[in-house]
């Protein structure tokens, strides 16, 4: 089943919450299409920020992990930044990979444990942004 999610415009960022289950036939290709979906609602909306809350039960594996993130390389500008938090402290190591991974493509990722952490470093990244 794809994932469910929910995208809510904040002040200064997009947050999209994300719920469902990691099956290993399909969590590439449901990662991709909710990410080119989030992508168009940025650019259309003119949202640089996001942030994802995942609520998501099961892991991925690595390799699943890197096809995802070298799958997101058409959706992604130079401004974007993006606050992931998994619920799930199963994923935990694989979430330090996909945030190293990410920066290697040249994605401006990270991961957090908290909502309030994403949120926070969100906001310093938008009032670094302005100047």
């Amino acid at each position: 089943m794809p994932y469910q999610y929910a995208i809510t415009e904040c002040e200064d960022y997009l947050r999209i919450e994300v719920k469902g289950t990691r099956t290993k036939a399909d969590v590439i290709q449901d990662s991709l299409s909710m990410w080119q979906d989030v992508a168009k609602h940025c650019r259309t909306k003119g949202f640089n920020l996001i942030l994802a809350i995942f609520h998501l039960q099961g892991t991925r594996s690595i390799s699943d992990t890197f096809n995802i993130v070298a799958g997101v390389q058409e959706w992604i500008w130079p401004e974007l930044t993006i606050a992931y938090v998994d619920t799930n402290p199963a994923n935990l190591k694989n979430n330090i990979l996909t945030e190293k991974s990410a920066m290697i493509h040249g994605i401006n990722f990270r991961t957090f444990l908290s909502e309030e952490d994403g949120v926070a470093w969100l906001q310093a990244m938008h009032s670094t942004s302005r100047y």
